[in-house]
């Protein structure tokens, strides 16, 4: 029989939810909290929803009753080495070349969110087929999860086909053997893995020690967490890897705007993070936006197709942007009021140094910048003290500004700037590309853009920078599916990112030439 579960209970159970497990459970996932709840009630012969949230938020569940309802309320899809391209990365990196530096010692590895013991015992095949055992390394991997049920399976090594769909065959046939439809690992491999129960919302006696590992591999976990919750997992993380330790997150997970405690890594076509050293001095964080800054667009036309550099097509659409606005520029002063004076454009405002100032004057400038008033900005921006003009903020603004302008080696030196502070910054990487395709570095070029992706896959400029530089070398294929990611990312990009790096178009004229690409590619939009 169905139980009537009120929405004050379901809010409730979500809350105590996010935080017991750090489970971001919003409400578009309603029915199926509303479905865990339902079955955890008939589970305990609770009376009814009231009285089991009640005793879950008093931590009266038994152990047994947490385990059934995470594995309600949790994904466990996995299988033996998912995304191979980290697992490539973490060998050669990890790996082989501690084994080439003829380091000796000890390799510890952790798999957190291990579910059944796929992600966990793929690590440990990897040491297995690459470390000689007279090469004088303990290694180790410890598996940790808070389904206590897929832990057992873990412990028992016994998997199906489908578990086994990504293991090469000569690995296969090493490490697993036939028995009845299922397959059962090798004792060499199961002896080099532990399994324990752990929330990683939690203190763990041993398992959260500082530098306690090598490399952790924690994928597709966090994405399901609050952002309050990622954060404190990844800062547990960070302190229980070693300086130079390894950290692997799932493809759509990223440390951008969680933590600066890594450096981003790009090899063996994947990402993963390293742990910063200890001496390294904390990033400097960027000033907040203006919430007040008023946003507009300017559509501008763009030619169907575009053959030369994406730089050089901003530069005259910054010119024309000029040349649209001057006489607005002669009566319009800054805050939106006339200054009396025809022909003249109004004086940027003046602030005195101070962190709050700092504040106010980027605020100005943006809004100078939004108002396509560009040599401006730049002034207000270059007239500031040497310290309040280090703020990553200013320089990614003048870079964005000095890139519009064509004076593109100056934009280059401050995007490499903001970034050896924040790597993570996803507009940098996309300046940085745009620079770099100047320089005619393609290669630079697209991998800057791919970055920038990574970072921020919601970003649309990088899409299409990457989908105009695909055009001319030839790829047809990843050309069309670049324009037809940014055209659906265009619809919903913020305001104030197309006009700071939209190279002075605005949402309607850069979805024109994208779709424009999809369809000269012979793609459907």
């Amino acid at each position: 029989m169905n139980l009537i579960i009120g929405a004050p209970e379901i809010d409730r159970f979500r809350e105590n939810v996010a935080r017991r497990f750090g489970l971001n459970l919003e409400n578009g996932l309603s029915d199926r909290i509303a479905d865990a709840l339902e079955r955890a009630v008939h589970r305990t012969g609770d009376a009814d929803a009231s009285c089991y949230v009640r005793r879950f938020e008093s931590g009266a569940c038994s152990p047994s009753e947490l385990a059934a309802l995470v594995e309600d309320l949790t994904v466990a899809e996995t299988y033996f080495f998912r995304h191979p391209d980290q697992f490539r990365a973490a060998l050669e990196r990890a790996v082989l070349e501690r084994l080439r530096g003829q380091v000796r010692g000890r390799l510890r590895m952790l798999s957190a969110g291990c579910a059944s013991g796929e992600e966990a015992y793929s690590l440990a095949i990897l040491i297995r087929d690459n470390v000689p055992e007279d090469a004088g390394m303990n290694a180790s991997v410890l598996g940790i999860d808070l389904n206590a049920n897929l832990l057992e399976k873990a412990r028992r090594a016994r998997y199906t086909a489908w578990s086994l769909r990504g293991v090469p065959e000569d690995v296969r046939q090493r490490h697993f053997q036939s028995s009845g439809r299922d397959f059962l690992l090798s004792e060499p491999v199961r002896k080099l893995v532990t399994f324990a129960p752990c929330n990683l919302l939690e203190e763990v006696g041993g398992v959260w020690q500082s530098g306690a590992f090598d490399v952790i591999f924690c994928r597709n976990v966090v994405m399901y967490f609050t952002p309050e919750a990622v954060r404190a997992v990844i800062a547990r993380l960070a302190r229980a890897l070693v300086p130079g330790g390894f950290l692997f997150l799932g493809p759509a997970e990223t440390l951008r705007g969680v933590s600066h405690d890594f450096h981003l890594q790009h090899s063996h076509e994947t990402f993963y993070y390293q742990r910063r050293s200890t001496d390294e001095p904390a990033p400097r964080r960027a000033l907040e936006a203006n919430p007040a800054i008023q946003i507009t667009e300017r559509d501008l036309p763009v030619a169907a197709a575009i053959d030369e550099s994406w730089v050089a097509t901003i530069c005259r659409a910054s010119e024309r942007v000029a040349s649209l606005s001057r006489q607005a520029r002669a009566t319009h002063s800054f805050g939106g009021s006339s200054n009396g004076k025809s022909g003249t454009a109004s004086t940027p405002p003046r602030f005195e140094t101070s962190d709050a100032a700092t504040s106010n004057c980027l605020g100005a400038a943006r809004q100078l910048v939004l108002e396509e008033r560009f040599d401006e900005a730049l002034r207000l921006l270059e007239a500031l003290p040497g310290d309040e003009a280090r703020n990553p903020d200013v320089q990614l603004l003048c870079a964005a500004v000095l890139t519009n302008g064509g004076r593109v080696r100056e934009a280059d030196h401050l995007c490499r700037t903001v970034l050896a502070n924040d790597e993570l910054n996803a507009e940098a990487h996309y300046l940085l590309a745009l620079c770099r395709e100047h320089a005619g570095d393609v290669a630079a070029a697209m991998e800057q853009d791919q970055l920038a992706i990574y970072l921020d896959p919601q970003f649309a400029m990088p899409h299409l920078h990457l989908g105009l530089l695909a055009k001319r070398a030839g790829d047809r294929g990843t050309a069309r599916d670049a324009f037809r990611k940014a055209t659906l990312l265009l619809s919903q990009e913020d305001a104030s990112r197309i006009v700071l790096f939209g190279g002075g178009f605005g949402r309607a004229a850069l979805a024109q030439l994208c779709q424009s690409e999809v369809r000269s590619a012979g793609g459907p939009l």
